[in-house]
C-alpha cells in the first residue's frame, strides 16, 4: 500500500493542537485543516525497500515537525475564520 507519510505527521500535529487549544472539532472542519496544511506541504512516499528505521525517523524528525506545525496552525486560522465556524461560534 502506497502511504504519505506527511499524512501521518500531519495527523499527529493536528491530534496535539486539537488537545491544547479550543477550536472546532467537527469532522468538516478537521478534514478542511488537514487538506490545507496536506496542500501546503511536499508529499512523502518511501520506496518498499526503505528501512523501517528511516521511515521512522522521518515522522520523528524535530524540524520537520516545527514546519507541519506553522503550517496545521495556518490551516487552523483560515478554518476557524470561515463564516460556519463566525456563525456556530456565535450561535
Amino acid at each position: 500500500m502506497i502511504k504519505n507519510y506527511m499524512e501521518i505527521v500531519v495527523s499527529e500535529v493536528l491530534d496535539e493542537v486539537l488537545k491544547n487549544y479550543d477550536i472546532c472539532k467537527c469532522e468538516n472542519c478537521i478534514d478542511d485543516i488537514k487538506s490545507i496544511a496536506l496542500n501546503n506541504l511536499p508529499p512523502v512516499y518511501f520506496l518498499s525497500s526503505e528501512a523501517e528505521g528511516e521511515k521512522k525517523a522521518f515522522l520523528l524528525d524535530r524540524q520537520r515537525r516545527i514546519s507541519v506545525l506553522a503550517k496545521v496552525a495556518e490551516a487552523v486560522e483560515i478554518v476557524m475564520n470561515n463564516e460556519h465556524n463566525k456563525n456556530k461560534n456565535e450561535g
